[in-house]
Order: C-alpha cells, then sequence, then structure tokens
C-alpha cells in the first residue's frame, strides 16, 4: 500500500493521494496564464491535505490566483505565490464522489479547473487519542465506529518495518497471525483461546479502550494501530482495514554533564582515563574506529542524527540484555561505569579512533537510557 510504504520511509503518515494526468499549457503573448502540475486527483476515503503547485506565464507580481470549490468538503487552506493548499475531508457516504476547484486569475481569458475524485468512505474506522506520553510511557485511547464488533488495539516500534521489511499493511496482520498461531501451538491452545483468553495484556476489545504501554524508546516512533478481527478456533477473518496513528515518543532530557577524557593510543591497545567530574551516576564509553557510520572527523560537530544513532543503540543493547533476563542493575554493573576509571582497550592497527562518553539513567526502573550529551576524545 503506497500511502503506508511512504510512511515507513519518512517516519511520518504520508499523503493518502495518487495523481493522474497534467496539463501544461502554453499562453499566448501577453494573456497570463496559471500553469497546474496536475488538473485530477484521486483521494482514498480518509481525507488529507494536499498542496496544489502551480506557476503563472505572463503574471503580475504579488497577484495571487482567486481559488474556489464547488463541494463543502473541499476546502481552500491558504493560496501562497507557489501552491494552492486544500483541505479534503474525510468522505462521510458509501460511494465515490466528485467535485472541483475553479482557478481565476486576473488577465487569464478562462478559468482553469482541478477536478478531485473521492472514495467512499472507509469501513468500520477506528479514532485514536494520545491520551499521555512521556519518554519512557504513552497512553492510547481507540475508538471504534461500531461498539459490539472485535477488533484487535496493539502498538508497534516503527524499527520493526525496517528491520523486517515488511511494507504492506495486510502482510503485517499476516505474519502477526501467523506468529500468534504458532505461539498458540507451543502452548497447545487455538488462536482464539490464546488471544481471546491467556494472552496479557488483553489485545482483542469490542468497545473504547485506553491502552497503557510502557519501556518505550526515548525518542522513538511507534504505530498504534487497530483492525476489526473475529477469531475461531485456529482461524480468522480480518473485518476491516488496518488503521494507525503515529507515536512519537519524546527524547530523554539531557542533563549539563561532561567529561575530562585523556588516553594514550599506543597502536595495538590505548590506555583511557575518564573523569566524570560532578556526575555521580553511570555512564557509558564506546570505543568508534573511523570506519564506523558514528565517526565524527576531528574538528567537526556531532549531529544530531548521530547522537540519536548511540542513543538507540544503547537503548537496544540495554532492552536486549533486560529481555534475556539481566537486571536493570545487573546491566548497569556489567556494561557502565561510576566514578574515575582507568580503561585498556585493544585497537586494530591503520584505524584512527574516537572515545565517545556519555552519562545514562534509569528512571523508576525503566530501561537504560543516554542523558547527557557525548564527549568526545581522539586518539
Amino acid at each position: 500500500m503506497l500511502r503506508f510504504k511512504n510512511l515507513l520511509f519518512v517516519l511520518f503518515i504520508a499523503s493518502t493521494l495518487h495523481f493522474i494526468g497534467c496539463d501544461f499549457q502554453q499562453a499566448p503573448n501577453g494573456e497570463s496564464q496559471v500553469i497546474l502540475d496536475f488538473t485530477t486527483l484521486n483521494l482514498e476515503g480518509g481525507g488529507t491535505e494536499i498542496p496544489i503547485y502551480y506557476s503563472v506565464e505572463n503574471g503580475v507580481k504579488g497577484r495571487l490566483p482567486k481559488v474556489t470549490s464547488n463541494v463543502d468538503w473541499i476546502r481552500v487552506k491558504s493560496v501562497t505565490s507557489y501552491a494552492i493548499n486544500i483541505i479534503v475531508d474525510p468522505s462521510d457516504v458509501d460511494e465515490e464522489r466528485y467535485g472541483f476547484l475553479t482557478i481565476k486569475y486576473e488577465g487569464m481569458p478562462k478559468p482553469v479547473y482541478v477536478h478531485i475524485v473521492q472514495d467512499k468512505q472507509l469501513l468500520n474506522k477506528f479514532r485514536f487519542e494520545l491520551v499521555s506520553v512521556d519518554k519512557v510511557s504513552c497512553a492510547v485511547k481507540y475508538t471504534p465506529v461500531e461498539n459490539g464488533r472485535p477488533f484487535m488495539a496493539n502498538i508497534i516500534d516503527v524499527e520493526y518495518f525496517r528491520q523486517s521489511g515488511i511494507t504492506d499493511l495486510n502482510e503485517f496482520i499476516y505474519k502477526e497471525m501467523e506468529n500468534y498461531i504458532a505461539t498458540a501451538g507451543r502452548y497447545n491452545l487455538t488462536l482464539e483461546e490464546l488471544l481471546m483468553e491467556r494472552v496479557s495484556p488483553k489485545l482483542i476489545y469490542t468497545d473504547e479502550v485506553v491502552r497503557q504501554y510502557t519501556s518505550m524508546r526515548p525518542g522513538g516512533v511507534y504505530l498504534a494501530y487497530a483492525y476489526g478481527l473475529t477469531l475461531k478456533n485456529n482461524s480468522y477473518t480480518v473485518t476491516t482495514p488496518m488503521h494507525y496513528f503515529v507515536v512519537e515518543i519524546p527524547t530523554a532530557g539531557m542533563y549539563n554533564v561532561s567529561f575530562n577524557i585523556s588516553g594514550y593510543n599506543g597502536g595495538s591497545s590505548a590506555e583511557v582515563a575518564i573523569d566524570p567530574k560532578n556526575w555521580s551516576g553511570y555512564y557509558t564509553v564506546q570505543i568508534i574506529p573511523d570506519s564506523s557510520i558514528y565517526y565524527v572527523p576531528n574538528g567537526e560537530v556531532m549531529s544530531e542524527g548521530i547522537i540519536n544513532g548511540l542513543m538507540n543503540d544503547f537503548y537496544n543493547r540495554a532492552r536486549k540484555a533486560i529481555s534475556n533476563g539481566a537486571s536493570v542493575e545487573a546491566f548497569l554493573n556489567g556494561s557502565c561505569y561510576q566514578g574515575k576509571k582507568s580503561l585498556n582497550v585493544a585497537l586494530s592497527g591503520g584505524n584512527s579512533y574516537m572515545i565517545v562518553v556519555y552519562a545514562v539513567e534509569s528512571v523508576s526502573g525503566s530501561i537504560p537510557v543516554m542523558c547527557s550529551v557525548p564527549t568526545i576524545y581522539y586518539l
């Protein structure tokens, strides 16, 4: 599905439109002419905001086109010197509908038109509301249009789609249900027994529900999703398209912490001394060669993208250790440091290295996260 695929590429909800047709006309000498990139739009039923880009031949500086709609479900939000921004409301009818924009410009003999066709309303829609969110948790309200019909309500990290390569919602549902069927089989249960009676926290609902999620990845992007589902023994039927809502988890707050670092590169190994100064909590140390995507050449500033990458790598390492049975305290004591430390680290010849040190913490027993901007030292 194109819309969902675009969402995964840019981590935001994608446009719901497909463009069809175009009209490039040459204006006669002396006459103004508005030239549109596209004159026909085919839209899905869910509603959207769309910029329609244009240019003007033989135009007057500072003069904008006048744009009107012939239907109330297409509204002109704004007109700039290069775009006509429109809002198309979600469809509330069970059949395709048609409307158009009329675009006039002073000195242009005839108006030009944008023809808009919108598909029928989406079946059994779900509404989502972000009830609360902080850097490690969130609460999402799921509201079905029609109560009494069972539906799946859950959330998933967008990283799953990147790692799995799944870009189609139907494929995602298939993979999800196959995993549940396999899990049910391991416990000698049917799919229906697993999802309706045994799984905790509960996943299948029939009415409005607020679900609480914890141990979220700071700075992560998640999809809260819902789709209609009926179950019978090991069979299932998906009764609605999958609907989703993007949840962005705030980045963990950064303390004003820096470290004094010194070191000596001995070729095959290095001696590194670290003084956390006024920071009494835990910190982590990474040795990064110049072949790494996280290496920052000496004299350059570490970008936000690299900081986020380091943050995600540390979080994923901590989450994996804890999911494998380690306690938060055991992970911090085994993988991080407190106080002044002198370390001997092995190096590979032929590389330049940088030492990266940053503070980490666990809030109320949650998965530890980066909590200071990294300090860099070059060997």
